[in-house]
């Protein structure tokens, strides 16, 4: 796992299984519940080029923090650090959205993606669960919400989007298409959702692949590999990675990179953050 300062690129994998010493507990003081310490967590991304972002994967289960000797665990939260988007990966749970008294059924493949403070209510089954997480927060407002969003690693929809975006020095690109999750956040610049190259895709060629130059110019990018084979290349440095089904990659915002998906498909599940609202 790299995991070095601001500016780096930091990857990791969502089977990431460190040293229990590796493993902290998950301590808090919630505004509402008081001091709190519920399962555990590893960092893969410790920090963003701007506002407060860290992703990495959090667990429950037998003798684990604030767990029942079953692993089962009960927790009470208001999401003070911020937004907060994840995958399930492992194990089951009931949210109760707590204002509302909404409850969702969430398993491995749910995505959840909740603004800063909503109370939430979380009865976790035995004998374990973990999730890929990402927590965001930026000093500058953007869009309060009061309600969780969810989807999950699988869907489908019959409308994707090509992924167009300007890439300096570059000028314009299209390569993939986008399922969009969540577009705003309740600070900064929020964005959410799947993305897929593949045959007869945007961008992609007759095969499937495709390779384009990437700086993450909206902002740093948080990414969990969901299907295929990719290869990133940091044009800065010239480290290279083979990226697969499973890796956690983490992109700063205007690092060089050459990206290239490997036939015959690829599918991401994909966070993008920054400090600042984007323009209207």
């Amino acid at each position: 796992m790299t995991t070095s300062a601001v500016g780096a690129i930091n990857i990791g994998n969502r089977n990431l299984n460190p040293p229990p010493a590796d493993w902290a507990p998950f301590d808090w003081v919630d505004p509402k519940y008081g001091p709190q310490s519920k399962g555990e967590v590893v960092v893969i991304r410790p920090e963003g080029t701007s506002g407060t972002l860290m992703a990495g994967l959090w667990r429950t289960g037998h003798q684990i923090a604030g767990c029942e000797p079953d692993g089962s665990c009960i927790v009470d939260y208001t999401a003070p650090l911020g937004d907060e988007t994840m995958v399930i990966l492992e194990g089951s749970a009931e949210i109760t959205e707590v204002a509302t008294g909404v409850k969702h059924e969430i398993a491995a493949g749910t995505i959840l993606s909740h603004p800063k403070n909503v109370d939430l209510h979380w009865e976790i089954r035995e004998p374990f669960l973990k999730k890929f997480w990402v927590m965001w927060d930026s000093p500058e407002a953007a869009t309060p919400q009061d309600h969780l969003f969810v989807a999950n690693i699988n869907d489908d929809p019959q409308v994707w989007t090509p992924y167009e975006w300007t890439e300096p020095g570059q000028g314009p690109q299209v390569c993939g298409e986008l399922f969009t999750i969540r577009d705003t956040g309740s600070t900064g610049t929020y964005l959410c959702g799947l993305w897929r190259t593949g045959v007869g895709i945007a961008g992609c060629e007759p095969d499937g692949t495709s390779t384009v130059p990437y700086t993450a110019p909206l902002g740093d990018e948080t990414m969990l590999i969901l299907e295929g084979r990719a290869h990133l290349l940091d044009e800065e440095t010239g480290q290279e990675w083979d990226i697969q089904a499973g890796d956690v990659v983490c992109l700063p915002t205007g690092r060089p990179v050459r990206w290239t998906s490997l036939a015959p498909f690829v599918k991401k599940f994909f966070v993008i953050t920054n400090a600042a609202a984007p323009a209207s």
